[in-house]
């Protein structure tokens, strides 16, 4: 495994080194993106990432626009493939990105069809040790940081798309990279204050080490929410930003916040007459779908 990663892995410096000399050379380029994306698929299938979650690549022969796919906490890229086929078809390169969200699979599935934000477990005195690793979203900021480097040497002209937790991601990675806009849909931002919230937020305020410690993966996600927040003074770049009116996972507020923080005159802001979180997928798609399609012509 060692030595096939490694060769991997020098093929794709030294087509860094020559993309750098030439940087006009699509092929070069696109051999250097291929080359990225095999090491990847390597070390998922190596460490159990099921063929359906693992990243995935959509390449054009051409000159084209390029999304990196950012999917939900607890999903994967399957959930964010149809809309990734979808711009394929419409003319831009896509690049679907598995995030280190300690999941594998299945189950993964199944988490972010619920919204990624299980509040409920704060009073559940059953949790399993796996329950209690957190989320480290340290480690999928840097994961993304590391492939949206790759896509930029591919093209400077690329956007981001992410839902939910990958919106948040996206929203850290356009602080600091030189992206041209990005497609937000349901980022998250604020929870919905359902009563499990409410109870977790009291007991966070009064004893905050009890919560770290009863329930860890909620405490180092509003962490990263709060930290999100406190970085976006103004957002230069053009963002679209989708959200249900009436969804009960990631509050409606963070469409606002972000409407307030936007500078950009080509920016958009889209409430849908929903209760649906998982906009990416279901009832809601398509026209989620046509909406990131408008924009990316638009932008």
């Amino acid at each position: 495994m060692k030595d096939t990663l490694a060769r991997i892995d020098h093929s794709v410096w030294e087509l860094g080194r020559l993309v750098a000399k030439n940087p006009g050379s699509f092929t070069l380029r696109a051999d250097f993106l291929k080359f990225f994306h095999e090491s990847r698929i390597f070390i998922e299938r190596k460490v159990g990432v099921s063929e359906t979650d693992r990243s995935f690549l959509y390449l054009q022969n051409r000159e084209a626009l390029c999304c990196l796919l950012l999917h939900g906490a607890g999903g994967s890229p399957a959930e964010m493939r149809d809309l990734a086929e979808h711009l394929f078809q419409a003319g831009y390169t896509v690049y679907g990105v598995n995030l280190a969200l300690g999941t594998n699979g299945s189950q993964s599935s199944r988490d972010s069809a619920r919204g990624g934000f299980h509040w409920r477990r704060f009073l559940d005195k059953k949790r399993g040790s796996a329950a209690r690793t957190g989320y480290n979203w340290e480690r999928c900021l840097l994961d993304s940081k590391v492939v949206l480097g790759a896509l930029l040497t591919f093209s400077p002209n690329t956007y981001l798309v992410g839902f939910s937790f990958g919106g948040t991601i996206a929203l850290n990675l356009m602080q600091e990279a030189p992206v041209k806009g990005a497609m937000l849909i349901a980022p998250a931002l604020f929870p919905a204050a359902d009563g499990r919230y409410l109870a977790f937020k009291l007991v966070r305020s009064v004893v905050p080490f009890a919560a770290k410690g009863i329930v860890p993966k909620e405490y180092n996600l509003m962490q990263f929410l709060e930290k999100t927040r406190s970085r976006l003074k103004k957002i230069q770049q053009p963002i679209l930003v989708i959200h249900a009116a009436r969804e009960r996972i990631v509050s409606p507020r963070s469409l606002h916040f972000l409407k307030s923080v936007a500078s950009n005159p080509k920016s958009r802001f889209e409430l849908l007459p929903s209760d649906r979180h998982v906009l990416v997928k279901g009832e809601d798609s398509a026209l989620v779908y046509k909406l990131c399609a408008e924009f990316l012509r638009q932008s």
